[in-house]
């Protein structure tokens, strides 16, 4: 497969409003979960390949790309694919797609169809920032969380989000449902391991050492379960033996079905570099 662009946070988003912020009370038990989407693995690469032609169903679109950084919207139908019953997902993917000619999602598996929703999605959300530049078509400009949200709001299928930082807070999060991450993605994470891990035990050392291969750019994943859950004799978590399963949107061959594992440790320490939001119905 080619890799796609990253579009993450390509443009300037508008900062998180901390009334969504969810804090662990420390009452709510901790325990592991799986909030798989029931969606199959998206694609935002080898779109041609595929047989998706944006010609066919973007307005404006005069040109097919063979892959977009649209993973923020990816995310997204991964996310809410959970909010909506299987009927109202594909209406809304309809909708988006608006015509008639192109395939539209009809069944969880019908993925090139969840794609079009997907990269439909990615389309109205970039022209948000209200610079023509800065909107795709024509230039493949990405998109943030934030964005994604708001256009969600607008067009009716969520109320609204909770933000969350910090491994508890995090995990805490994650007991209701599964998150959307935005991250810094390195070159040293595009192949995960033997066990799919991008970040080796999830050391300083390792994180050092994807730093050192290189930044490819900014990724949104979903955050589907906590595989691992570790706590400390004081009731926190304990990050560097947590593992999260994550799903990507590189084709269900690559990783673990689609999938890459991942220790907290890493996002802790990344700090302020990611973002996790969860969409509330």
């Amino acid at each position: 497969m080619s890799y796609p662009v990253y579009g993450r946070v390509q443009v300037a988003e508008p900062p998180s409003n901390l009334a969504y912020l969810h804090l662990h009370d420390g009452t709510t038990p901790l325990k592991e979960v799986d909030h798989e989407t029931p969606i199959g693995v998206l694609d935002q690469s080898d779109l041609i390949a595929q047989g998706i032609h944006c010609t066919h169903f973007i307005p404006g679109c005069k040109q097919d790309p063979e892959a977009l950084g649209s993973c923020t919207a990816e995310t997204f139908i991964e996310a809410v694919a959970r909010k909506l019953s299987g009927p109202e997902l594909f209406a809304f993917c309809k909708r988006l797609i608006n015509h008639p000619a192109s395939e539209a999602p009809t069944t969880y598996s019908s993925v090139h169809g969840l794609q079009r929703g997907a990269i439909s999605f990615y389309h109205v959300c970039t022209d948000q920032t209200g610079n023509a530049g800065e909107e795709w078509p024509p230039t493949d400009c990405g998109s943030s969380g934030p964005y994604i949200v708001d256009e969600a709001k607008r067009l009716g299928v969520i109320s609204g989000q909770k933000i969350a930082a910090g491994a508890d807070n995090i995990v805490s999060l994650l007991q209701t449902d599964g998150i959307m991450q935005g991250t810094p993605f390195f070159f040293a994470w595009e192949e995960p391991d033997t066990q799919g891990f991008i970040d080796g035990k999830g050391r300083a050392s390792d994180l050092e050492a994807a730093i050192a291969s290189g930044l490819a750019g900014g990724h949104e994943t979903y955050i589907a379960a906590i595989e691992k859950l570790t706590l400390l004799a004081t009731g926190h978590v304990d990050p560097f033996n947590t593992v999260l399963r994550v799903r990507n949107h590189w084709t269900p061959n690559w990783g673990d079905h689609g999938c890459f594992r991942m220790h907290l440790s890493t996002l802790v320490m990344l700090g302020g570099n990611c973002d996790f939001r969860q969409l509330v119905k």
